[in-house]
């Protein structure tokens, strides 16, 4: 899955991990989301339990897994999306992406946000400087890349069929 799914509680079952869609788009990780949402759903479940005295309705479960895992993980999600949506989309932009993999600061942070789970932003006066040199390999990227091709090979899907 490439997004949360739109409801990942109904009634008292809580969906985790990949049933959830707790995939990062980028690299299509999921087993530290995997288990740490089953994790925390788990505890969150047995909170609200207390001792066995009460059965957990949806909307306390949405109010505490969900919001702590949402608080905790949605700012990495968005901006693995954000970061899909600009660099993957077509070949003047994969250029780019490639063009500021040079640099030891994206190797820092890239290298940070993986080991941590979390977007890590070291220094805002070199996520400044990042942000200008994105808008100038996106620039160049475009200038010097060759369109995407559309694809299409009707001869190989047909041996398919």
């Amino acid at each position: 899955p490439e997004h949360y799914r739109p409801r990942r509680v109904q009634g008292r079952i809580a969906l985790v991990g990949d049933a959830a869609g707790y995939v990062t788009k980028c690299s299509g990780e999921g087993i530290y989301f995997a288990a740490k949402s089953g994790r925390m759903a788990a505890e969150e479940i047995v909170k609200l339990m207390d001792g066995g005295k009460h059965l957990p309705t949806q909307t306390e479960i949405e109010q505490t897994y969900l919001k702590k895992y949402d608080g905790a993980y949605g700012p990495t999600y968005a901006v693995l999306d954000i970061l899909q949506k600009v660099f993957y989309s077509n070949n003047g932009a994969r250029e780019a992406f490639v063009e500021l993999c040079n640099s030891k600061y994206v190797q820092q942070v890239t290298f940070d946000s993986y080991l941590y789970k979390t977007v890590q932003g070291n220094n805002p006066l070199d996520d400044l400087k990042l942000l200008g040199e994105t808008v100038g390999s996106l620039i160049k990227g475009y200038s010097i890349a060759k369109p995407d091709q559309e694809f299409s090979n009707p001869v190989e899907s047909q041996k398919r069929i």
